[in-house]
């Protein structure tokens, strides 16, 4: 039985990412993105929500992601993460409380990628940019907390091999840049259960 992540847990969560402030890389010369990493209210529980992305985008097209994008000129990390979150799926800025950043990741289609984490206290009616989300869905932490997750599998990009995790869960799976976040985001949820 995997462990639960309940409020306790959240408020362990909080407690240890309080004090573990982020690794920020420096590369002026990548394009700078951010994430959110959504915790929503599951009943006494708590899922994570992604969305997979359009198939005809030019990055990450039909892949498993958070809610996220590039940053625009003038904009805080912290004012991104909640714009893109709104843009892609409906969440409005007054609905996520950002409670956390996590360590800087560079991707190998070159950007500079903050994660952050956000808590949704209550459900909402989630509104898709169509353009680029073409569904949503969520997965309980707990569900993400089994010793077969995840998998470790190598995959290829611009002819190298990496090795990359995945998350299956029901019908999807989880992988590439979402797939390293979750993975650095679970580690420290590991500690909190």
């Amino acid at each position: 039985m995997p462990p639960r992540f309940d409020d306790a847990a959240l408020a362990r969560l909080r407690e240890l990412l309080a004090k573990r402030p982020a690794v920020e890389i420096e590369a002026p010369s990548l394009k700078r993105a951010c994430v959110l990493i959504p915790l929503v209210r599951d009943g006494d529980g708590w899922s994570l929500l992604f969305s997979r992305r359009a198939d005809n985008l030019q990055a990450h097209s039909g892949q498993i992601a958070f809610p996220g994008g590039s940053v625009e000129k003038g904009e805080t990390l912290e004012q991104a993460v909640i714009r893109e979150a709104d843009e892609e799926v409906g969440i409005p800025s007054s609905r996520v409380e950002l409670i956390a950043r996590l360590d800087d990741l560079i991707t190998n289609s070159g950007f500079l990628v903050a994660p952050f984490v956000g808590v949704i206290h209550e459900r909402i009616e989630y509104v898709l940019q169509e353009s680029e989300v073409v569904e949503v869905f969520e997965v309980p932490v707990s569900a993400l907390l089994t010793p077969a997750q995840p998998q470790i599998r190598y995959v290829t990009f611009r002819n190298r091999r990496y090795p990359a995790y995945f998350y299956p869960y029901d019908r999807h799976e989880i992988w590439g840049l979402t797939g390293r976040i979750l993975k650095a985001f679970l580690d420290v949820v590991w500690t909190a259960v």
